[in-house]
Parts: structure tokens; C-alpha cells; sequence
């Protein structure tokens, strides 16, 4: 499957409801097939800025481009093309086949009541193989457990050949095992990727850089030993944690205690 990473620039992006902000003036750029990972404790702004990249919470100010465009800018179609999104708590009572749910993913590309073409199909039955779905692909997608479902979501995100992929909380849902394959997947699609995430470790070992979100502001950016201190871990998670190495992947490893 062939994707075209692509450039994602916020620039001082905030976002507001009834005058409280949820998100206030937040800058960050991610070079094409680059991996970050946004982290924050619950209520941090995670899942509200990333709202403002697949356009369904306009920012009260600021700006959203990708590969230079103005997200806001431009049609819903548009964004489908560029930018796939796997979100938190998505409906699971579509009375559809998993092939049919990953064939969703084409309809941005697509005319009204145009049919797949070879082209399509092509994409769909490789983006089902690559999440180890063929088993799967013919039975209802209500039928899944909440892992299985999360993987045909990014499944069918994959068939829109974005060129930024948004990810709230992928590995919900997820045993250790498919967590690991999942962001290990991801990590080597080399599509650009923003994803946000709970699990500090496993951010640590995916994520080329981290975003910490702490009542809507950025707190840090950088690399996950820049961002992952003591300190920050005490003041903003409010955790008493001993910083190592993995001795498998050399990443920082964060120990609780």
C-alpha cells in the first residue's frame, strides 16, 4: 500500500466552548512521516485538539494546515482525502461487513454511486491483510470485540491514503500484544502520524517525539527523554516515578512507585 506522508503545522490553535477554553494556543509541526505522541491526563485537551485537525471543532483561533493548506479552508471531501482518523468511541451497530466498513475508506476518492474499482480493491483487501483481518472480513462488524473493530478502523483510515493519520487513544480496548503490533504497524507505515496516547512507555518506545498537554497548554516538545521528567510526571500526572532504559529498545522507561 502506497502512502504520501505529509506535513501537519498548528499553529497557535486554541478552542473554546461557552468561553472556557480547551485548548489555548498550541504550536507544533510534524515533518512528513514523522510519529508524535500526545500525551496529558484526562480533561488535558488531548481529544479536543485533535478535533481541530480532522475538522469537526473549529478553532476559536489559530490555524490547522496540512502540506500548507488550511484545513478550515478547505471541503469535508478534501480533509477525507488527506487526513484519516481512528476516534474514541465509534458506533459499532453498522449492520456491515468488516470489508464493507474498510471500503468506507474509498468514498472520499470516490463519485456518488460510483462502484469499486480494481484500484480499490486492491487497497481494501491489503489493508485488511495488514491488520490481520482476513479472517474476519465477512463477518458483521458488531460481531467484533472492541480490539478487532479498533484494528478495521485503522484499516479503513489506511484505504484513504491520507497523508496525516489522527489516532485518539488507538490502543484502547487493545490486550498488550495487539497494542504493541498496532503502534509498531503504524510507526512503520512512514505516514505521518499524531496519536494520542496513555501509556507512557509505549509512547516512549513508538513516538519519534511527544506533546504534553496539561489543562489545555503545552507543557513540553520534544523527545520522549526531554518530555518524560520526574518532575513533570509529579506535577502533572501526580506520580512519584523512576526514569530507566529499556534494555530491549533503549527507550526511557517510566517506573511508577
Amino acid at each position: 500500500m502506497s502512502l504520501h506522508p505529509g506535513r501537519l503545522c498548528l499553529e497557535g490553535v486554541s478552542f473554546a466552548i461557552d468561553g472556557r477554553d480547551l485548548v489555548s494556543g498550541i504550536s507544533l509541526n510534524a515533518a512528513p512521516g514523522e510519529m508524535i505522541g500526545l500525551l496529558g491526563p484526562n480533561g488535558a485537551g488531548k481529544s479536543s485538539l485533535l478535533r481541530t485537525i480532522y475538522r469537526t471543532n473549529r478553532p476559536t483561533s489559530g490555524q490547522v494546515r496540512v502540506n500548507d493548506m488550511d484545513v478550515w479552508q478547505q471541503s469535508a471531501g478534501w480533509t477525507a482525502r488527506h487526513i484519516g482518523a481512528v476516534l474514541q468511541d465509534m458506533p459499532a451497530d453498522f449492520p456491515l461487513t468488516v470489508s464493507d466498513i474498510v471500503a468506507m475508506g474509498r468514498s472520499a476518492h470516490k463519485r456518488l454511486f460510483e462502484t469499486d474499482s480494481d484500484h480499490d480493491r486492491t487497497l481494501i483487501d491489503s489493508a485488511i491483510a495488514l491488520l490481520q483481518l482476513i479472517p474476519f472480513k465477512d463477518r458483521l462488524f458488531h460481531t467484533l470485540s472492541g480490539g478487532e473493530r479498533q484494528r478495521v478502523l485503522v484499516a479503513r483510515a489506511l484505504v484513504q491514503q491520507p497523508a496525516v493519520l489522527v489516532l485518539d487513544e488507538p490502543t484502547n480496548h487493545l490486550d498488550l500484544h495487539h497494542q504493541i503490533q498496532l503502534l509498531r504497524f503504524v510507526r512503520n507505515l512512514g505516514v505521518t502520524v499524531i496519536a494520542a496516547l496513555h501509556d507512557l512507555n509505549l509512547a516512549a518506545m513508538f513516538c519519534d517525539r511527544l506533546c504534553l498537554l496539561y489543562k489545555g497548554r503545552m507543557e513540553a516538545l520534544g523527545s520522549p527523554e526531554h518530555v518524560l521528567t520526574t518532575e513533570r510526571l509529579a506535577r502533572i500526572y501526580r506520580i512519584e516515578a523512576t526514569l530507566t532504559r529499556n534494555p530491549r529498545t533503549d527507550t526511557v522507561w517510566v517506573m511508577p512507585s
